[in-house]
């Protein structure tokens, strides 16, 4: 019977009673999904947005909250960075706004030199990100592509790139800073593996400049001023500044020698390998005549730069002949610095268009930011927990074969109670519901001992056996089972049908909706199993997707985790939006027929 008579149905009373119900049921409904909207929005946080609890993210909407958010990661979640490139006292993110107005003609002059730069001018955004802590897309492009030349093999990655990684999932590029000597980072298959990806693959609105005169003032002459030092261009800084920047702060590929140091430079070299073949042995340099060798800069650029770097770095700092005692240094008024920057600064008389640049490519490539943000971290949160990892299979077994037992031994059970009656079946239902007063905490220890001592410790064994049988469950079945009718047992009995074909046939058959409830009571029970899931099996290749989440927290930000919990959340939907049929028909149908 309905909860209002179908009388009077068309009256104004009955109609706003229905009316206030149905609005009621519709916010309780709305109430009960915001949680799950919220998490959705919070998988396309970044650290500018991180505290905006909205169902729609402002970024979709807002072009400048975008922008923001563009600009963090470009800049690789560092406002030092920021400030350096734009020259300008930006403390935090989100006090970057977009410019009413930019220069086309001035921008595009900008793009035309920066695409002749040479490498090591040029930086990699979307790499690194300690604040927001996930996945950036040129580390995620860079660990597909590498995927898909080993065919999945991580033996063969760590064997033709000389790396070390235990997991797809401990992937990882950490990006060095070639403006800094501590940011240098030894040539490496590694290293030139990235860098050919970045020129093959990394999108043009990734990809940034350095400002080396931003760079001198963040590193120098804040150092030594304050953080409220006037900004000071390279040409005019103090003598002192320029030579702890020149000698001991930037990379030796910045630093350009003039053609009137050129002795000092060879004196250095015939010092240190005597002859011309000496250097060739040693860096792989030829040249017919000392003087031959001029600029290093033209020699850093070259394939044997790399080996040829430390010999600069060594001249420039100062370096002591051990055989002669003689101290061979760059004199200090010969030395400058080189760089698309400067070039710029040189031609022009300004500031190069930086910021500028960022908002055009920023504006050009603006629907595809946007659909990076919002997908970027459902990607990642996919290849963790779902390809790279076996959290998802392993899930699945052990849902699978709790439901699957607790469908076979509970039902049997509770059937045995309910048809044969034993002597002492009170007694034993008593004992069973005992089992419910003790936590499952305290019975894990004595739990894991036992499969420890059984050698079934990390197997779905291990999973599946403690909780095949559930005192409840049986309680709940028997009740069931006592009310149906007797008689249909009877006439099975008579037409010659055995217990099992009883069991099933019948008993199994009329009890549908019960079955439906223990069966989402398993598959829940085990696919919310955390505590007891990392206990049992401490393998990474047995965790299941709690362990994972659990795991997940302490390598990735909020991003990610939010994510990966709402792909958490469709299996446990899903089971239910396919039992709900015979949960509610076990509600609302009599039992009896």
């Amino acid at each position: 019977m309905g909860l209002l008579p179908a009388t009077g149905q068309r009256s104004t009373r009955q109609r706003l009673l229905r009316a206030c119900i149905l609005i009621v049921l519709s916010v309780g409904g709305v109430a009960m999904a915001l949680p799950f909207l919220i998490m959705m929005s919070g998988a396309t946080r970044t650290g500018v947005d991180a505290h905006s609890f909205r169902i729609l993210p402002r970024f979709l909407t807002d072009d400048e909250v975008l922008y923001q958010k563009y600009i963090e990661g470009l800049y690789n979640e560092s406002p030092a960075q920021l400030r350096a490139a734009w020259e300008e006292d930006i403390d935090t993110f989100d006090q970057v706004t977009l410019l009413e107005t930019v220069d086309l003609e001035q921008v595009q002059a900008w793009n035309a030199l920066v695409s002749s730069a040479p490498w090591h001018e040029l930086w990699a955004g979307f790499v690194y990100a300690p604040s927001s802590r996930h996945r950036p897309i040129l580390v995620r492009s860079f660990l597909n592509q590498k995927r898909r030349q080993h065919q999945g093999d991580l033996s063969r990655l760590n064997q033709d790139l000389h790396t070390s990684f235990a997991t797809w999932n401990a992937f990882q590029v950490l990006p060095p800073d070639s403006r800094s000597r501590e940011g240098f980072v030894e040539p490496s298959a590694w290293w030139m593996a990235w860098y050919v990806h970045l020129q093959k693959f990394a999108p043009t609105w990734t990809v940034g400049v350095h400002n080396l005169n931003g760079f001198y003032h963040e590193r120098v002459t804040r150092v030594r001023q304050g953080a409220d030092a006037p900004r000071i261009f390279w040409e005019d800084a103090p003598s002192e500044d320029r030579e702890l920047f020149l000698r001991g702060v930037v990379n030796p590929e910045w630093v350009c020698i003039s053609s009137k140091a050129t002795p000092e430079w060879q004196a250095f070299l015939k010092a240190r390998y005597k002859t011309l073949e000496g250097l060739f042995q040693a860096t792989g340099v030829t040249a017919k005549r000392w003087d031959r060798i001029t600029l290093p800069r033209d020699i850093l650029l070259g394939t044997n730069g790399w080996r040829f770097r430390a010999d600069w770095l060594a001249f420039l700092e100062g370096w002591i002949d051990l055989s002669d005692g003689q101290r061979y240094e760059a004199p200090l008024e010969h030395l400058s610095l080189v760089g698309t920057e400067l070039t710029w600064r040189e031609e022009t008389g300004t500031a190069p268009p930086i910021r500028m640049w960022d908002q055009w490519q920023f504006e050009t490539h603006k629907a595809h930011i946007r659909k990076t943000f919002l997908t970027q971290n459902y990607a990642a949160a996919w290849e963790i927990l779902i390809r790279d990892g076996r959290g998802l299979w392993v899930t699945l077994m052990y849902c699978g074969g709790s439901v699957l037992l607790a469908l076979l031994v509970n039902p049997l059970a509770a059937y045995a109670l309910s048809r044969f009656r034993p002597k002492h079946t009170y007694a034993l239902l008593l004992y069973l519901l005992m089992t419910m007063a003790f936590p499952p905490m305290v019975t894990q220890i004595p739990l894991f001992l036992m499969l420890r001592d059984y050698g079934l410790l990390n197997s779905y064994w291990a999973l599946w056996l403690p909780g095949m049988v559930h005192g409840y469950s049986i309680f709940l079945l028997k009740g069931f089972f006592d009310s149906l009718p007797r008689d249909l047992y009877e006439s099975a009995a008579l037409d010659g049908a055995g217990e099992l074909r009883i069991f099933f046939t019948i008993t199994l058959g009329l009890s549908k909706p019960i079955l439906a409830v223990i069966a989402l009571q398993a598959f829940v029970t085990a696919y919310t199993a955390f505590m007891f899931a990392l206990l049992i099996c401490q393998d990474p290749e047995m965790w299941t997707l709690m362990v994972w989440l659990y795991q997940l927290q302490q390598t990735y930000g909020p991003g990610v985790q939010n994510a990966a919990y709402v792909f958490a959340a469709i299996p446990t939907l899903t089971v239910f939006l396919l039992a709900q049929r015979h949960i509610l028909k076990g509600i609302v149908i009599p039992t009896e027929k």
